[in-house]
C-alpha cells in the first residue's frame, strides 16, 4: 500500500488532454473554459439557482430588498508578461512609460471581459461588489489580475432586458441599494494604470547623493524633492483623465472611485562619476461609472441624510 494511503496520480487520458487544449484555445481567444460556460448555462436555465456569493448577510438582504436576486459568483483572470522594450533609455527622463503600463491595462481589460462573459452566461443583469486582486507570478516581469463579484438579476425590470448588457460595479450591495433609491443607474466599471518616470534634476540629485536616501550628511536641512511630488500629481491627472473619458463613452455623469493607489520605485545610474536618480510612479485607479436621474427611485426614495461606516478588521 502507498505511504499514508496516497495513490500515485494517473496519467491524463486522451479525452482529458483534448479538453485541456480546447480550454487553452478558448482562453487564447479571450474566452473562458468550456466547463465554466456549461456550469453557468445551467445557472441561467434555473429560475432559482443554487449560488455561491461573497456578499455579506447585510449586503444580501439589502440587494434582495432592492430587487436584485444573486445568482452566481463570477470571476475573471489574466496574466500578462511584460514584453521587451527597445527604448530602455527613455526610462531615464520624465514622462509616461506606456510599455510598462500596458501589461496592467491589458490584464485588467481581459479579466473584466471574462467576468462579464460569465455574468452573461448566467443570464445576469449586473455584477455587484467586484473586487480586484493584483500580483505577479515567479517574480517581476508579469502582471496577474483576478476579479470576482456576485452576478445578480434585476427583478424590478420589465420583461425586456436592457440592451446595454451586464452592468459591472465595484460598489457594495449597500451602496448599490442607495443608488437605486435615488434613481441612479450603474453604467459600468472604469479603470486605468499609468507608469510615470520622474528624473531628478542636478539639485535634487545632489541632495540625495549627499544626505538623503544614500546617507552622508551633506544636506543639513529638510528639503522636499519636488520632482517626485510633481510626478505623483502628473500620474494622477493622467489616470483620472482616462477614466473620465471611459465614463463619457458610456454616457455616465459621475464616477465613484473605489481604488486609487500608487507605488514609487527608485532607480539610479552613474555617468561621468556622478550618480543620477529617477523614479517610477505607478498609479492605479478603479471605479464605477454611474448616471444620476435616469430611473424612478426603487424600491423607495432615500429619505434624509445617511451615514455609512465600514469598520475594517
Amino acid at each position: 500500500m502507498p505511504l499514508f494511503g496516497k495513490q500515485t496520480p494517473s496519467e491524463p487520458t486522451a479525452d482529458e488532454l483534448r479538453a485541456a487544449e480546447v480550454d487553452l484555445e478558448r482562453i487564447r481567444q479571450g474566452g473562458i473554459p468550456l466547463g465554466a460556460e456549461q456550469r453557468l448555462k445551467r445557472v441561467a436555465a434555473s429560475s432559482t439557482p443554487f449560488f455561491t456569493s461573497d456578499l455579506s448577510a447585510k449586503e444580501y438582504a439589502l440587494a434582495d430588498a432592492s430587487g436584485l436576486q444573486p445568482v452566481a459568483q463570477v470571476m475573471g483572470s489574466s496574466v500578462v508578461q511584460q514584453g521587451f522594450n527597445a527604448a530602455q533609455g527613455t526610462y531615464f527622463r520624465s514622462g509616461e512609460i506606456r510599455a510598462l503600463a500596458e501589461p496592467w491595462n491589458m490584464a485588467r481589460n481581459r479579466a473584466f471581459e471574462r467576468l462579464r462573459q460569465e455574468a452573461e452566461l448566467a443570464a445576469a443583469d449586473a455584477v455587484i461588489g467586484i473586487e480586484m486582486n493584483a500580483g505577479s507570478l515567479a517574480g517581476a516581469g508579469n502582471v496577474e489580475l483576478v476579479v470576482f463579484g456576485t452576478a445578480v438579476r434585476d427583478n424590478s425590470l420589465t420583461a425586456t432586458r436592457s440592451s446595454s448588457g451586464v452592468a459591472l460595479s465595484t460598489l457594495s450591495g449597500q451602496d448599490v441599494d442607495k443608488l437605486r433609491r435615488i434613481g441612479a443607474e450603474v453604467r459600468g466599471v472604469v479603470g486605468y494604470t499609468t507608469v510615470y518616470s520622474v528624473a531628478l534634476g542636478i539639485s535634487s540629485s545632489w541632495v540625495m547623493n549627499s544626505g538623503g536616501m544614500l546617507g552622508g550628511g551633506g544636506a543639513r536641512a529638510n528639503m522636499e524633492i519636488t520632482e517626485i511630488a510633481q510626478g505623483v500629481y502628473d500620474a494622477r491627472n493622467r489616470v483620472m483623465l482616462e477614466v473620465r473619458r471611459q465614463a463619457n463613452a458610456v454616457e455616465a455623469n459621475d464616477i465613484v472611485i473605489s481604488t486609487l493607489r500608487h507605488t514609487i520605485e527608485h532607480y539610479e545610474y552613474e555617468q561621468g562619476g556622478y550618480r543620477y536618480h529617477f523614479f517610477h510612479v505607478t498609479m492605479n485607479v478603479l471605479g464605477t461609472a454611474i448616471r444620476l436621474g435616469v430611473r424612478e427611485p426603487h424600491p423607495a426614495p432615500l429619505m434624509g441624510p445617511v451615514l455609512s461606516v465600514n469598520v475594517g478588521a
